[in-house]
């Protein structure tokens, strides 16, 4: 391999990693919050977490190589025309076909890796993947009992547990089950603990010191009352375990299994015939992309686009969405048999080999690096985002500072370079979320008839959450390269000379950072739950789903936080203000137990109380009891309305004040309002995001900057995706209860700020 090619290797190939990890953690970023509550719920060992993990990269790569491919040599070749390296070479004598050589080598190389993984290797990571899922983690049996809350997962059964101490041990229980000819039991326990035996898929519970009261509802003559000291129950765990398919789908199939179907269904033209041909066509046209990049790449990457990498990776990011789009759209039209489904594989590919001819060959005849329709196109676009300088060096009042003065030419300096990288940096990954968030939505609903007025309307609507996290990536990615640039250009090396540590230098941007921390808050709190509100109903509409967002709570089982008292009923119908066979348990305050039973077929709803109707109650006194048939009776029970007759919100609809007044009413009624409180405590936490990520960029961008200029850029993306997978793994341990809403939402931000404050002070200057 001569000079050259090497030369050119060495600035393509640091780009298509860089651009690899890029689009990997754009993809992982979308799955680690679920991911990472299943395993954590299901208490997944962590060698079957680095399983799923390694099982799911291999899909991750199909897609991902060409697209980083291209990148890389779009970001390759623009550094090299952005320091004008081409014209250079354009003067020996040098050729686009002779650039393409080494170009089309690493492409060569690439087309061969997603073959094998399209052919073999990523089917056959799909079904282990698919395997691991359901044997290793969705079918794990296991039973969550959490003090103040009922549990209702097993069949014909209720538990309720009042508290636990710390050696484990369950104080006052509550017990209902359904037996057969329609006869309950109901067991309340003063102590208990229980023994899961997960190889049985069953569950003991030991009670001490409690009692037992058997009958049928509509015979309440059939009342038996038994006390004892010690009691054992068997809780049957069948139910939990879920079944789940495991046969081979279109994924999960390699290329021979694929040509084996189509041989079954080649003389029928059905939707499994289409659904197959289009996959086989698939697995070829994806790697073939790496060996049609190459033309285009040289081709756009011979000469000087306006931003030099920068204008490479927003030309590959718009290349990228338009093949994704080509792509989405063709397998929708194929399956809806619009379309051949060779014809949607492959027009993408098509599409882009003549465009990547027609570049090509025009680099080939003459240098168009001025005058050209599209590179002007480009040059304005570019010096209209560079024009965005809210913060320029040349302030136009021109006011004399000293150098003791905030903002000093320094700050304005620094801040003004960070923010020409901020502003592109956000509106492209803005743009690319949100026609992602809309393609991967239309390929959801594809081959129904809906609007695509109503799917924007839904993007729009999640426009406001996209451009959270796309800030936040934006502001890392900006930081990096700003600093990166001022190492490369010796710029730190001047200010360090006039006297400014690297760490008075990076002042404006921790500064902004702070500013940021009450906009994101205020963003969160009234934006956002805003927004998803009405991207929630939007999305209702299109899937044919019922909306979630706000519902009238279906709790059937509740208790008085006042009282204690148990509460059930078997249907609610709201508009009335009606409850059907409402069961009313009012409990003994001394021992274990209940001191009144109540009945009644239908209960309405009145300010102050219930007004009972057709039913029967019970009082007990000792082991003795009165019973009392009625055909109307009064219940007291103030704010029945509020007990009844509460809405279900999403914890992501709510601002702050309402989750926590929200998780408080829960509590009273005996739901789980964890989650509420966890949201709540994390959305505060959550606004440090930008200031925690600045200062970490700042932090790894001192260290690294020196050794090049890409150097800062990778660590920070790295610092990202680990500090968004802590972001996941502690709101998991929060959800599954193993930490306290406070440390599960504020651990991150506390670890990742002192890191950044240590590696700021640690860099020497």
């Amino acid at each position: 391999m001569k000079i050259l090619d090497r030369y050119l290797l060495r600035e393509i190939i640091p780009a298509f990693f860089l651009s690899l990890g890029f689009i990997i953690l754009v993809i992982l970023m979308n799955e680690l919050f679920y991911l990472a509550e299943v395993f954590l719920t299901k208490e997944v060992p962590l060698s079957t977490v680095l399983r799923v993990l390694l099982y799911l990269l291999p899909s991750i790569l199909t897609l991902a190589l060409p697209l980083a491919f291209m990148a890389g040599v779009l970001g390759g070749l623009g550094r090299l025309a952005g320091d004008r390296e081409t014209e250079a070479l354009k003067v020996l004598g040098l050729t686009p076909a002779r650039v393409a050589r080494p170009v089309f080598l690493l492409g060569t190389s690439l087309f061969l890796v997603c073959l094998a993984l399209t052919l073999w290797l990523t089917p056959a990571a799909n079904y282990r993947w698919l395997q691991t899922m359901v044997n290793s983690v969705l079918n794990q049996v296991r039973l969550d009992v959490e003090p103040g809350r009922f549990v209702e997962s097993l069949p014909g059964r209720v538990l309720y547990l009042q508290q636990e101490n710390e050696s484990g041990e369950w104080q006052g229980l509550f017990l209902y089950q359904k037996g057969e000819a329609g006869q309950v039991e109901i067991i309340s326990a003063e102590r208990a603990c229980w023994q899961l035996q997960p190889e049985k898929l069953e569950a003991r519970i030991l009670l001490e010191k409690g009692r037992s009261y058997k009958l049928q509802l509509d015979d309440p003559d059939s009342l038996s009352l038994m006390e004892f000291e010690k009691s054992e129950q068997t809780l049957d765990l069948k139910s939990l375990k879920q079944d789940f398919s495991l046969q081979k789908k279109s994924r999960e199939k390699n290329i021979k299994e694929l040509w084996l179907d189509w041989k079954q269904w080649r003389d029928k033209d059905s939707p499994e015939r289409r659904l197959t041909v289009l996959e086989i066509h698939k697995r070829w046209s994806l790697p073939a992309t790496c060996l049609i990049f190459v033309l285009l790449g040289v081709g756009l990457g011979w000469r000087r686009w306006p931003g030099g990498r920068l204008g490479g990776y927003g030309l590959s990011l718009f290349l990228m969405l338009a093949y994704y789009f080509l792509l989405v759209n063709g397998e929708q039209q194929a399956l809806a048999g619009n379309l051949a489904p060779w014809l949607a594989m492959w027009l993408p590919n098509i599409l882009i080999f003549l465009s990547g001819l027609y570049f090509f060959f025009l680099a080939t005849k003459r240098d168009y690096s001025r005058g050209h329709w599209i590179t002007e196109t480009w040059r304005k676009i570019t010096t209209w985002l560079a024009g965005l300088r809210l913060f320029s060096v040349g302030n136009r009042e021109r006011r004399r500072k000293t150098a003791a003065s905030f903002p000093a030419l320094a700050d304005r300096y620094v801040f003004s370079r960070f923010w020409r990288w901020l502003v592109p940096l956000f509106l492209g990954l803005v743009l690319v979320a949100a026609a992602v968030t809309f393609l991967l939505r239309l390929e959801i609903i594809g081959g129904q008839q809906k609007t695509f007025k109503d799917l924007l309307a839904y993007t729009w609507f999640k426009l406001p959450e996209l451009s959270l996290f796309s800030l936040l990536l934006s502001l890392v990615t900006a930081v990096a390269l700003s600093l990166g640039l001022f190492y490369r250009r010796k710029e730190v090396l001047a200010f360090i000379s006039s006297g400014l540590s690297f760490q008075r230098l990076v002042r404006p941007l921790l500064l902004f950072g702070l500013v940021l921390v009450p906009l994101l808050f205020i963003f969160q709190d009234r934006v956002l739950s805003r927004s998803n509100f009405r991207a929630e109903e939007i999305w209702a509409g299109l899937s044919g789903h019922p909306a979630r967002t706000f519902s009238y709570l279906n709790r059937y089982w509740l208790r008085s936080g006042e009282t204690g008292d148990f509460y059930h009923y078997e249907l609610q119908v709201p508009e009335r203000r009606l409850l059907y066979r409402l069961f009313y348990l009012e409990v003994e305050k001394e021992q274990p137990g209940f001191r009144r039973m109540v009945l009644a077929r239908e209960a309405l709803i009145e300010g102050g109380g219930l007004i009972l109707r057709n039913g029967w109650e019970r009082t007990f006194s000792g082991q003795s009891s009165t019973l009392r048939r009625f055909d109307e009776t009064f219940l007291d029970l103030p704010g029945a309305g509020g007990y009844f007759l509460r809405e279900w919100q999403e914890p992501a609809t709510m601002n702050r004040a309402e989750l926590r007044r929200y998780a408080r009413e829960l509590e009273e009624s005996g739901l789980p309002a964890g989650r509420f409180r966890l949201e709540a405590e994390f959305r505060l936490a959550f606004s440090l995001s930008g200031l925690v990520l600045i200062l970490l960029a700042c932090a790894l961008a001192g260290w690294l900057g020196p050794r090049g200029f890409l150097w800062p850029l990778a660590a920070s993306l790295a610092g990202v995706f680990l500090y968004w997978q802590s972001l996941a793994v502690f709101r998991s341990l929060g959800l599954a209860g193993w930490l306290g809403p406070f440390l599960a939402a504020w651990s991150p931000q506390i670890i990742f700020l002192l890191l950044g404050v240590y590696l700021l002070l640690s860099i020497k200057t």
